[in-house]
Protein backbone atom coordinates (compact mmCIF):
# COMPACT_ATOMS: atom_id res chain seq x y z
CA UNK A 1 0.00 0.00 0.00
CA UNK A 2 2.56 2.21 0.92
CA UNK A 3 4.03 1.91 -2.14
CA UNK A 4 0.96 2.14 -4.33
CA UNK A 5 0.82 5.67 -2.44
CA UNK A 6 4.06 6.85 -3.46
CA UNK A 7 3.16 5.93 -6.84
CA UNK A 8 0.52 7.70 -6.64
CA UNK A 9 2.08 10.71 -4.99
CA UNK A 10 5.05 11.07 -7.91
CA UNK A 11 2.29 10.61 -10.86
CA UNK A 12 0.49 13.37 -8.97
CA UNK A 13 3.57 15.83 -8.80
CA UNK A 14 4.25 14.69 -12.79
CA UNK A 15 1.26 15.61 -13.46
CA UNK A 16 1.53 18.92 -11.87
CA UNK A 17 4.54 19.36 -13.42
CA UNK A 18 3.29 18.88 -16.76
CA UNK A 19 0.96 21.48 -16.44
CA UNK A 20 2.35 24.04 -14.66
CA UNK A 21 4.95 23.95 -17.86
CA UNK A 22 2.20 23.89 -20.30
CA UNK A 23 0.51 26.91 -18.59
CA UNK A 24 4.48 28.41 -19.02
CA UNK A 25 4.48 28.10 -22.05
CA UNK A 26 0.99 29.34 -22.94
CA UNK A 27 2.23 32.29 -21.45
CA UNK A 28 5.21 32.68 -23.26
CA UNK A 29 3.06 32.16 -26.34
CA UNK A 30 0.88 35.26 -25.49
CA UNK A 31 3.60 37.30 -24.80
CA UNK A 32 5.76 36.40 -27.90
CA UNK A 33 2.19 37.16 -29.88
CA UNK A 34 1.63 40.40 -28.21
CA UNK A 35 5.56 41.65 -28.95
CA UNK A 36 4.91 40.97 -32.36
CA UNK A 37 1.64 42.58 -32.39
CA UNK A 38 2.98 45.99 -31.14
CA UNK A 39 5.89 45.76 -33.70
CA UNK A 40 3.12 45.78 -36.18
CA UNK A 41 1.32 48.26 -35.01
CA UNK A 42 4.32 50.51 -34.70
CA UNK A 43 4.89 49.74 -38.54
CA UNK A 44 1.34 51.03 -39.90
CA UNK A 45 0.41 53.30 -37.21
CA UNK A 46 1.53 56.75 -35.94
CA UNK A 47 1.92 57.45 -32.27
CA UNK A 48 -1.00 58.11 -30.12
CA UNK A 49 -1.98 61.79 -30.41
CA UNK A 50 -1.58 63.16 -27.36
CA UNK A 51 -1.36 66.90 -25.73
CA UNK A 52 -4.50 68.42 -27.37
CA UNK A 53 -8.53 67.81 -27.92
CA UNK A 54 -8.39 64.44 -28.04
CA UNK A 55 -7.11 63.71 -25.49
CA UNK A 56 -8.90 66.83 -23.42
CA UNK A 57 -12.11 64.66 -24.57
CA UNK A 58 -10.69 60.77 -23.92
CA UNK A 59 -10.43 59.64 -27.70
CA UNK A 60 -7.47 57.55 -27.97
CA UNK A 61 -6.89 57.29 -31.78
CA UNK A 62 -3.29 56.16 -33.49
CA UNK A 63 -4.03 57.10 -37.41
CA UNK A 64 -2.41 55.04 -40.56
CA UNK A 65 0.92 55.81 -40.98
CA UNK A 66 2.56 58.77 -42.72
CA UNK A 67 -0.50 60.83 -41.71
CA UNK A 68 0.59 64.39 -40.23
CA UNK A 69 -1.91 66.80 -38.11
CA UNK A 70 -4.17 67.38 -37.12
CA UNK A 71 -4.51 70.32 -39.41
CA UNK A 72 -5.54 73.47 -38.42
CA UNK A 73 -9.34 73.35 -40.43
CA UNK A 74 -11.31 70.38 -41.03
CA UNK A 75 -10.78 69.42 -44.75
CA UNK A 76 -13.35 67.18 -45.63
CA UNK A 77 -16.35 69.98 -45.60
CA UNK A 78 -17.24 72.99 -43.95
CA UNK A 79 -18.46 73.06 -41.12
CA UNK A 80 -20.58 75.36 -39.03
CA UNK A 81 -18.20 76.11 -35.76
CA UNK A 82 -19.48 74.95 -32.53
CA UNK A 83 -21.66 72.45 -34.02
CA UNK A 84 -19.25 69.46 -32.94
CA UNK A 85 -16.84 69.14 -29.93
CA UNK A 86 -13.94 68.32 -32.28
CA UNK A 87 -12.89 68.55 -35.73
CA UNK A 88 -9.83 66.58 -37.20
CA UNK A 89 -8.26 66.24 -40.18
CA UNK A 90 -5.10 64.04 -40.64
CA UNK A 91 -3.19 64.20 -44.08
CA UNK A 92 -0.81 62.39 -46.46
CA UNK A 93 -1.22 64.78 -49.77
CA UNK A 94 -2.45 62.82 -52.68
CA UNK A 95 -2.86 59.53 -51.22
CA UNK A 96 -4.97 59.17 -47.36
CA UNK A 97 -6.49 60.93 -45.23
CA UNK A 98 -8.50 60.47 -41.51
CA UNK A 99 -11.16 62.95 -40.90
CA UNK A 100 -12.70 62.64 -37.26
CA UNK A 101 -15.75 64.02 -35.49
CA UNK A 102 -16.86 63.88 -32.48
CA UNK A 103 -19.45 65.05 -29.30
CA UNK A 104 -18.58 64.28 -25.74
CA UNK A 105 -21.34 64.68 -23.32
CA UNK A 106 -19.56 65.69 -20.47
CA UNK A 107 -20.52 67.16 -17.06
CA UNK A 108 -21.64 70.58 -16.82
CA UNK A 109 -19.31 73.09 -14.11
CA UNK A 110 -20.97 74.98 -12.05
CA UNK A 111 -21.74 78.40 -12.74
CA UNK A 112 -19.60 80.35 -10.23
CA UNK A 113 -21.84 82.88 -7.62
CA UNK A 114 -22.00 85.89 -8.99
CA UNK A 115 -21.23 85.34 -12.26
CA UNK A 116 -22.81 86.88 -15.53
CA UNK A 117 -24.77 84.02 -17.37
CA UNK A 118 -22.78 82.80 -20.65
CA UNK A 119 -24.04 83.93 -23.71
CA UNK A 120 -25.80 81.45 -26.12
CA UNK A 121 -23.17 80.22 -29.20
CA UNK A 122 -24.54 81.88 -32.47
CA UNK A 123 -24.54 78.35 -33.45
CA UNK A 124 -26.09 75.51 -31.33
CA UNK A 125 -24.25 72.60 -30.66
CA UNK A 126 -25.37 69.27 -32.68
CA UNK A 127 -28.13 66.98 -30.29
CA UNK A 128 -26.42 64.01 -30.56
CA UNK A 129 -29.13 61.71 -31.06
CA UNK A 130 -28.93 63.24 -34.76
CA UNK A 131 -25.21 63.04 -34.55
CA UNK A 132 -25.11 60.21 -37.18
CA UNK A 133 -27.51 61.35 -39.35
CA UNK A 134 -25.93 64.56 -39.22
CA UNK A 135 -22.53 63.17 -40.68
CA UNK A 136 -24.19 61.00 -42.81
CA UNK A 137 -25.48 63.89 -44.89
CA UNK A 138 -22.38 65.57 -44.70
CA UNK A 139 -20.50 62.77 -46.59
CA UNK A 140 -23.81 62.79 -48.95
CA UNK A 141 -23.06 66.93 -49.39
CA UNK A 142 -19.31 66.70 -49.95
CA UNK A 143 -19.30 63.81 -52.15
CA UNK A 144 -22.62 63.50 -54.38
CA UNK A 145 -22.99 59.90 -53.29
CA UNK A 146 -26.37 58.27 -52.64
CA UNK A 147 -25.62 56.89 -49.17
CA UNK A 148 -28.01 56.64 -46.54
CA UNK A 149 -27.91 55.76 -42.40
CA UNK A 150 -29.86 52.44 -43.32
CA UNK A 151 -26.89 51.03 -45.51
CA UNK A 152 -24.75 51.21 -42.45
CA UNK A 153 -24.26 47.86 -41.28
CA UNK A 154 -22.85 46.72 -38.32
CA UNK A 155 -19.19 45.89 -37.68
CA UNK A 156 -16.71 44.62 -34.91
CA UNK A 157 -13.09 45.13 -34.40
CA UNK A 158 -11.73 42.54 -31.94
CA UNK A 159 -8.80 44.21 -29.54
CA UNK A 160 -5.84 41.96 -29.38
CA UNK A 161 -5.67 39.88 -26.85
CA UNK A 162 -8.10 41.58 -24.68
CA UNK A 163 -12.00 40.61 -23.89
CA UNK A 164 -13.84 43.43 -25.80
CA UNK A 165 -14.27 44.82 -29.50
CA UNK A 166 -14.59 48.24 -31.12
CA UNK A 167 -18.52 47.98 -32.55
CA UNK A 168 -19.18 50.28 -35.22
CA UNK A 169 -21.58 51.26 -37.91
CA UNK A 170 -19.96 51.35 -41.25
CA UNK A 171 -20.31 52.06 -45.01
CA UNK A 172 -18.03 51.93 -47.96
CA UNK A 173 -18.17 54.99 -50.30
CA UNK A 174 -17.20 54.29 -53.85
CA UNK A 175 -16.51 56.95 -56.30
CA UNK A 176 -14.63 57.28 -59.41
CA UNK A 177 -10.83 57.53 -58.32
CA UNK A 178 -11.85 57.02 -54.86
CA UNK A 179 -12.95 55.69 -51.61
CA UNK A 180 -13.88 56.48 -48.41
CA UNK A 181 -15.07 54.10 -45.23
CA UNK A 182 -17.21 55.64 -42.47
CA UNK A 183 -17.48 54.21 -39.18
CA UNK A 184 -20.09 55.48 -36.23
CA UNK A 185 -19.05 54.74 -33.14
CA UNK A 186 -21.23 55.11 -29.79
CA UNK A 187 -24.21 53.80 -28.67
CA UNK A 188 -27.22 55.80 -27.69
CA UNK A 189 -26.77 55.26 -24.25
CA UNK A 190 -22.82 56.16 -25.12
CA UNK A 191 -21.51 60.04 -23.45
CA UNK A 192 -19.15 59.39 -27.15
CA UNK A 193 -20.48 59.33 -30.55
CA UNK A 194 -17.25 59.56 -32.68
CA UNK A 195 -17.11 59.65 -36.59
CA UNK A 196 -14.03 58.33 -37.96
CA UNK A 197 -13.73 58.86 -42.16
CA UNK A 198 -10.62 57.07 -43.77
CA UNK A 199 -10.20 58.52 -47.99
CA UNK A 200 -7.96 57.08 -50.09
CA UNK A 201 -7.65 56.99 -54.09
CA UNK A 202 -9.03 53.47 -55.04
CA UNK A 203 -5.68 52.65 -56.14
CA UNK A 204 -4.40 53.00 -52.58
CA UNK A 205 -6.70 50.71 -50.99
CA UNK A 206 -4.53 47.64 -50.54
CA UNK A 207 -2.07 49.52 -49.31
CA UNK A 208 -4.15 51.45 -46.32
CA UNK A 209 -6.74 48.87 -45.92
CA UNK A 210 -4.49 46.75 -42.95
CA UNK A 211 -3.36 50.32 -41.43
CA UNK A 212 -7.40 51.15 -41.34
CA UNK A 213 -7.89 47.73 -39.70
CA UNK A 214 -5.38 48.36 -36.94
CA UNK A 215 -6.39 51.85 -35.96
CA UNK A 216 -10.33 50.92 -35.73
CA UNK A 217 -8.68 48.08 -33.42
CA UNK A 218 -6.44 50.24 -30.99
CA UNK A 219 -9.48 52.96 -30.78
CA UNK A 220 -10.82 53.64 -27.49
CA UNK A 221 -12.76 56.22 -25.52
CA UNK A 222 -12.82 56.84 -21.84
CA UNK A 223 -11.64 55.35 -18.80
CA UNK A 224 -9.73 52.48 -21.37
CA UNK A 225 -8.23 56.10 -23.55
CA UNK A 226 -6.59 57.61 -20.35
CA UNK A 227 -5.48 54.65 -19.75
CA UNK A 228 -3.99 54.20 -22.65
CA UNK A 229 -2.62 57.97 -23.34
CA UNK A 230 -1.01 57.23 -20.02
CA UNK A 231 0.91 53.92 -21.02
CA UNK A 232 -1.27 51.41 -19.45
CA UNK A 233 -3.35 48.76 -20.68
CA UNK A 234 -6.66 48.33 -18.95
CA UNK A 235 -9.15 45.95 -20.35
CA UNK A 236 -12.10 47.11 -18.87
CA UNK A 237 -14.01 50.58 -18.36
CA UNK A 238 -15.06 51.76 -14.70
CA UNK A 239 -17.76 53.89 -16.88
CA UNK A 240 -19.89 51.27 -18.15
CA UNK A 241 -17.70 49.64 -20.95
CA UNK A 242 -17.84 52.77 -23.23
CA UNK A 243 -14.55 52.63 -23.99
CA UNK A 244 -14.26 49.69 -25.98
CA UNK A 245 -16.69 46.54 -26.54
CA UNK A 246 -19.95 48.24 -25.65
CA UNK A 247 -23.08 47.71 -28.02
CA UNK A 248 -22.94 49.12 -31.16
CA UNK A 249 -25.04 52.15 -32.00
CA UNK A 250 -28.66 51.82 -33.18
CA UNK A 251 -29.81 53.15 -36.83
Amino acid sequence: MKRAGAMLAGFGLLMAVGCGMKNYDYRIEQTLDRIKYERRLDENLNPPVGKGKLEELGIYIRPPKNLTGPTQTFQFAALEPGRFDLENTFLEPERQSLHVLALVERPKAAAKKGAPPQPEAATPRLDPNQFNQEVVELVRNATGAEVDLSQFKQESKQVKGKRQDNSFLAKTVAMEAKELQVYLYGSKASPYKVALIFEYPTSEKNAVAPKIGLCLETFAVGDIARQAFSGGDGEESAEGGEAAGEPGPPI
